[in-house]
């Protein structure tokens, strides 16, 4: 037998399902695991586990070039490792999945994974990553989505399942909406989505599948129209139930400050129209575009398209129902981008460079989609300036990058 047999067999014999080893966490890494290695260097995700700590841990899951792990035990913990400040996690809820992790370090932790995605997919480790602003981690989402658990209530997933966790109190949810999960019951299968308006008090519900939700007081709304109206930035949104909005309206102030801030003097409008591409309610357009400026906003969801035409009166804005990737480019100045988690890609890039725009300012949810289209962009001839890494989902691996390119 050669020595590469040999090695493999051994690896194989090492790392089989069912094994159990003590492994050193080296870093954590896009989607929120933590990556260590095995004795012949394999990577192995672990999920729980924190940089620089010794665990305990037992193989799930074993292929050629990777493997996961589950944790056992913590046998040298890191000093960022908190006990989490919600129960449920203890009972396997998968909703926030770094509450082991000090408020101060999760920051801390977003912007070394947006620096390694960077380094590693976009090819640019010298890449102008800034820490930027975060969310107050008692920050309340107006928005969540909740599974029907087996006892007619809500609830959330287990951590990598289908299966449900019954809440009492969720440690991240709006007073408003832990009201209504307290006080309805639900039949059927399924999931539902709830929302309410800091702003106003509205609360409004929408039951997906075959789910259906009882006893709702009667003030609040029902349905995929349903409508709450949230103020961000001295604008009042008018935002359906089944239209995107931010976690919280304190996300999106700090999503809003960070988009204009990066824009600068190219809202001028002196350049060219603004761009609003995958524009949603008008979140951008209706707070950092100026009045009077020309604005077009490119979504392709019909009732954030509704939500937009009623948010964005008043202003020099048009609104166009199309995929960005299937929308004629015309010419702009600026084009402020906020894809969904898998980027803009080939396609939305193709159709940005056809605006011809001079600035570019991408809002990404996702560290390796951020880094992939900068790469895209870059190669495009466009220079990256800065990219910015907000924390506004506290708890959670989750990471919003708002990037700033241009041309010479």
């Amino acid at each position: 037998m050669s020595g590469d047999e040999s090695r493999g067999g051994s690896r194989s014999a090492a790392t089989a399902v069912g094994h159990r080893r003590e492994l050193h966490i080296e870093r954590l890494v896009a989607g929120g695991d933590a990556l260590a290695r095995d004795g012949d260097g394999r990577v192995v995700f672990v999920n729980g586990a924190l940089p620089g700590e010794t665990i305990d841990a037992e193989f799930v899951e074993v292929k050629r070039d990777f493997a996961r792990a589950r944790m056992l035990r913590v046998a040298s913990a890191s000093p960022n490792r908190v006990t989490p400040p919600c129960r449920h996690v203890a009972d396997g809820c998968g909703g926030c999945d770094w509450q082991h992790m000090s408020t101060n370090a999760q920051h801390d932790a977003k912007v070394a994974v947006v620096r390694e995605a960077f380094a590693r997919t976009a090819r640019m480790p010298e890449a102008p990553i800034v820490r930027g602003e975060a969310v107050g981690h008692e920050a309340s989402r107006t928005t969540v989505r909740m599974a029907v658990t087996a006892g007619g209530r809500l609830g959330f997933r287990r951590a990598a399942s289908h299966d449900t966790v019954d809440i009492e109190r969720c440690h991240v949810m709006h007073p408003l909406l832990q009201e209504l999960v307290a006080s309805v019951g639900v039949r059927g299968e399924g999931e539902v989505t709830l929302r309410c308006s800091a702003a106003t008090g509205e609360r409004a519900v929408w039951a997906h599948d075959k789910a259906r939700v009882l006893g709702l007081p009667d003030h609040v709304t029902a349905g995929a129209g349903a409508v709450v109206h949230e103020d961000v930035a001295g604008a009042r949104l008018r935002v359906s139930m089944s239209s995107f909005f931010q976690a919280s309206p304190q996300a999106a102030e700090l999503l809003v400050d960070a988009v204009a801030r990066a824009a600068g003097d190219a809202l001028d409008g002196r350049d060219g129209v603004v761009v609003d591409a995958y524009g949603g309610v008008g979140l951008f357009a209706a707070t950092v575009v100026p009045i009077g400026v020309q604005c077009v906003l490119v979504e392709s969801s019909e009732s954030a398209c509704s939500d937009a035409y009623e948010n964005l009166r008043g202003r020099s804005a048009k609104v166009m129902h199309s995929r960005f990737e299937h929308w004629r480019a015309q010419r702009a100045g600026l084009v402020i981008a906020d894809p969904a988690r898998s980027g803009l890609g080939k396609p939305g890039v193709a159709t940005l460079l056809d605006t011809a725009a001079p600035t570019v300012v991408l809002v990404s949810c996702d560290a390796v989609a951020a880094a992939r289209d900068a790469r895209l962009l870059v190669d495009a001839g466009y220079n990256l300036v800065k990219a910015e890494v907000l924390d506004l989902f506290p708890h959670t691996h989750h990471v919003e990058v708002v990037s700033l390119f241009v041309r010479d």
